[in-house]
């Protein structure tokens, strides 16, 4: 699923595409699309591969729709993609690009495995499925739903392509960190499979920095391949690599239950609103992060009235 042309900067970098790509006449001008392209390299690679190309842009937050119909069409057709995959990968360029298919991914409770690409660090990381088949963070750790891509923020996603200059809009990155970072995401769903909870397997313990290349046999978050860590963060710059672990946030704009319980009951007007809400004030109100954020800033209040008597305490 693509809605961009192939660009003379894509082939040095993502192996899928060439230099006739970029200057395909049937295209009516520019580069051939970027899903046709990448479906018949795919077909080209392994002849049994069943690829098919979806042309489709993906309703974004802060990105107003006007066209009520069109944005009803694109939506079932995305949501019914995503309910017939068995894994979803989310490799869009932006953040706003990616809230869609995350919750998409968690009201469906199906696998995805995100790759995001900066100038020399990359980070490759799974969701943790659906939040009405899993326990809060509150939970043992094997039952701790793991974090998407948004449960970091304490913002909703909305436009971060207004303002800013064209070399700002695009990723900008080293040619060498795309094929890592692909290959990472790769590896990292096959293990997922492995494993008998699929999505809900729990991500490993930390281990106090030792390094341990292999696990013992009773690791609840190893399959038969090795751990299967919640993410990879990689840099270039020091050649290294770390895989932290965040549970689920209650007030996740991407898969809290209220963003979810709202896409299930109507999720053309969740999406609808969302695009219109250019502040993000929307998304941020119903997933409860609006009250969470006041309740927090409420304490910083109530610790502002404590004397030093009190804080030597």
């Amino acid at each position: 699923v693509d809605y961009g042309k192939v660009s003379y900067s894509n082939p040095v970098r993502q192996n899928l595409f060439t230099l006739q790509d970029c200057r395909d006449e049937e295209s009516g001008g520019g580069g051939k699309l970027k899903a046709k392209a990448a479906a018949e390299a795919l077909h080209e690679v392994a002849a049994d591969v069943n690829s098919k190309a979806i042309h489709l842009s993906i309703p974004m937050p802060g990105h107003a729709e006007t066209d009520i119909e069109k944005l009803k069409a694109t939506i079932e057709k995305l949501d019914n993609l995503v309910k017939e995959c068995d894994v979803v990968y989310l490799l869009t360029d932006t953040r706003e690009s990616r809230w869609l298919p995350t919750v998409m991914a968690a009201a469906h409770n199906k696998p995805l495995i995100n790759a995001a690409l900066g100038l020399d660090g990359w980070l490759v990381m799974r969701h943790g499925g659906s939040p009405s088949t899993s326990s809060s963070s509150d939970g043992d750790d094997e039952d701790v739903r793991l974090g998407c891509y948004f449960c970091n923020d304490v913002v909703a996603p909305d436009n971060s392509m207004k303002n800013r200059t064209l070399d700002q809009q695009c990723t900008v990155t080293r040619p060498g960190l795309a094929p890592v970072a692909s290959s990472m995401a790769v590896e990292l769903m096959v293990a997922l499979m492995h494993h008998a909870k699929k999505e809900k397997a729990p991500a490993p313990k930390p281990n106090g920095g030792a390094f341990a290349p292999t696990t013992s046999g009773d690791d609840l978050s190893a399959c038969a391949l090795g751990v299967i860590p919640h993410q990879i963060r990689g840099s270039l710059v020091t050649y290294t690599m770390m895989t932290p672990t965040v549970p689920a946030f209650s007030c996740c704009t991407g898969c809290s239950p209220g963003v979810v319980e709202a896409y299930h009951k109507d999720k053309v007007e969740v999406v609808y609103q969302a695009c219109k809400s250019l502040d993000g004030s929307y998304l941020e109100g119903i997933s409860g992060l609006t009250a969470f954020r006041a309740a927090e800033a409420s304490k910083l209040v109530d610790m502002e009235d404590w004397d030093d008597d009190e804080l030597s305490m």
